[in-house]
């Protein structure tokens, strides 16, 4: 897909000096941390030095109080508590950081993720008959909850207590619960930032053991777990998401977890300097393969074992499952292509939305978000199974998806989430008017402008200024995600040094030079674009990030390629 290039303004120049004298920075650096908006010496210090002491006071979250008072009253009085937690990445590492913390401080303590074949997201009945099964007097439910309004009640009738933990967007019913513990329901915004269901649950542990006089410090133990749950729920990575993510991935580096060490070892990067790219392309799946095809309770098992053997064993069954989940993802995504070629008229809709019966639920929310990054519409998958649909939904930059579902509700059985991601379910004869609707709804949101994928260019760049120093500053910058994004540069009239080539899946390898040093660069499925690049004599416009490549034992630069163009250099 055609991208429009968008270079960000010229930064304030005054800041930009002001930045470079005081940290010893290259002024293409500085430049970014200005047009970032960090354009102040305490802002950009906070932000190049991050700490964990620049954690805020989890108390500044509403129903902190009342959920941590609970918790000590089940502690004091030998109360089953069980965590109700979601089979998703962000939700396996919510409920395996709690269930660690709570066991550690004497809790009688078990867990409970529902089947997603079976019972789908949130807290459900099944799950609390099998809390009173149990015996369970609390439950506390972290990464969901917040529209669980009958299902609390339902459980205060079985005598049991709940504390709802979630990031969700609330609607305008809460549940009845003992507390509430969520950032989004802050009328004037939470400081730290858009967290995370385990950044919530993190918050949460830091005020029971600040309120109970426990070493806080024992908690960074659990970051390894906040940064996995944190990188793969693609949350800002800014505030305390940020702080959470840079010490978290540290902590994976050197974690003490059998389950985390082995998982890294099955996955073949270990000894490789791991970051939000490893998590969100390579852990995370493996995670949540496991919940996307049945039962996540190997998931937890996994992060929470103390036993090497088990660990070992339980990391290459989680590596199998996800390469059955990646077969099915490819028969999946070649059945919703076909549809849209039948059905959807891409000329007009602004917005796709396909139903199948043959699909397995687990995996239409992975096959949206490619189907997302091929045609730039919010994207709409249902799996039909009998008398109800479930559907996962995936969007793009200025469309925000839960508000338009809410557009929607009255064709809807249930549904939640946030602004990119989002959950549904659905009666089959209501699939069909739902679809014109959410179609009527992103004509109206969206203009046809929106539909063309924009690629922001941080600053133009020579080759000349590539050079250990830069990349070095660069990785300070780090870890990348949402609102904190890799530096995207662009250089202008490049020629192409040697034969451009086509390497593993469809990768284009080339290496390119203006006047000084040559450089290599990777285009992960460019390939087509290698015997166009071959003719003699032709130059490029290229947009790229600066990384290093880790290769034969050694580290090298390379230009990982975000697009490409015929130069108007070009004879």
């Amino acid at each position: 897909m055609k991208l429009k290039w968008e270079l960000l303004p010229e930064p304030d120049q005054r800041a930009v000096n002001q930045l470079s004298s005081e940290f010893s920075l290259p002024q293409v650096a500085t430049r970014i941390l200005v047009t970032r908006g960090l354009d102040t010496i305490s802002k950009a210090e906070g932000f190049l030095s991050p700490s964990l002491d620049n954690l805020l006071d989890p108390f500044l979250l509403s129903g902190m109080q009342k959920g941590v008072e609970r918790v000590i009253r089940a502690l004091k009085e030998r109360e089953k508590i069980m965590i109700f937690g979601d089979y998703d990445v962000d939700g396996i590492t919510s409920t395996s950081l709690l269930f660690l913390v709570l066991n550690k401080l004497g809790a009688e303590v078990t867990y409970y993720l529902p089947n997603r074949l079976n019972e789908g997201y949130g807290l459900s009945k099944e799950g609390i008959q099998e809390s009173e099964k149990r015996g369970v007097r609390l439950i506390i439910s972290v990464d969901c909850g917040i529209t669980a309004v009958e299902e609390v009640t339902f459980a205060k009738s079985k005598g049991i207590d709940t504390i709802i933990t979630d990031h969700h967007e609330p609607k305008e019913i809460l549940p009845n619960a003992c507390a509430i513990i969520n950032p989004k329901i802050i009328e004037e915004g939470y400081p730290g930032g858009e967290l995370s269901g385990v950044g919530v649950a993190f918050k949460f542990a830091q005020a029971i053991y600040r309120r109970l006089g426990q070493e806080e410090s024992e908690l960074q133990d659990h970051l390894d777990l906040v940064a996995l749950g944190t990188a793969a729920d693609i949350v800002p990575l800014v505030g305390e998401n940020r702080i959470f993510t840079k010490f978290g991935m540290a902590q994976i580096a050197k974690t003490t977890k059998p389950g985390l060490k082995s998982l890294i070892f099955v996955s073949g990067i270990l000894g490789q300097k791991i970051g939000t790219g490893q998590v969100v392309f390579i852990l995370a799946p493996r995670i949540n393969a496991i919940g996307r095809l049945g039962d996540a309770d190997l998931a937890i098992k996994l992060l929470t074992t103390r036993d090497e053997s088990k660990a070992s064993e339980m990391a290459r069954i989680l590596d199998d499952e996800n390469r059955r989940r990646r077969d099915i993802d490819e028969i999946t995504l070649k059945e919703a292509l076909d549809l849209i070629g039948q059905d959807a008229d891409l000329a007009t809709d602004k917005a796709i939305v396909l139903a199948s019966s043959g699909w397995h639920q687990g995996v239409i929310g992975i096959v949206a978000s490619r189907l997302v990054e091929r045609f730039h519409r919010p994207t709409i998958m249902i799996a039909i199974d009998g008398a109800e649909g479930k559907g996962s939904a995936r969007s793009i930059p200025g469309f925000h998806l839960y508000e338009a579902l809410r557009e929607c509700e009255e064709y809807l059985v249930q549904y939640g989430g946030h602004k990119y991601a989002a959950g549904l379910s659905i009666l089959p004869e209501k699939i069909h008017p739902f679809r014109e609707k959410f179609k009527k709804v992103s004509d109206k949101k969206l203009s046809r402008d929106d539909l063309i994928p924009r690629l922001s260019i941080d600053s133009e760049l020579e080759l000349e200024q590539i050079n250990p120093e830069l990349v070095g500053v660069l990785d300070i910058f780090a870890p990348f995600g949402p609102q904190n994004m890799r530096p995207v540069f662009s250089t202008r009239d490049l020629h192409i040094w040697g034969e451009p080539h086509v390497v593993g899946n469809n990768h284009l390898r080339l290496r390119v030079k203006k006047e000084g040093p040559v450089f290599d660069c990777i285009g992960f499925g460019m390939g087509d674009m290698s015997k166009l690049l071959s003719m003699k004599g032709i130059r490029i416009d290229l947009a790229y990030v600066v990384e290093t490549n880790f290769w034969n034992d050694t580290y090298k630069i390379q230009l990982r390629i975000k697009d490409l163009r015929i130069s108007e250099q070009t004879v």
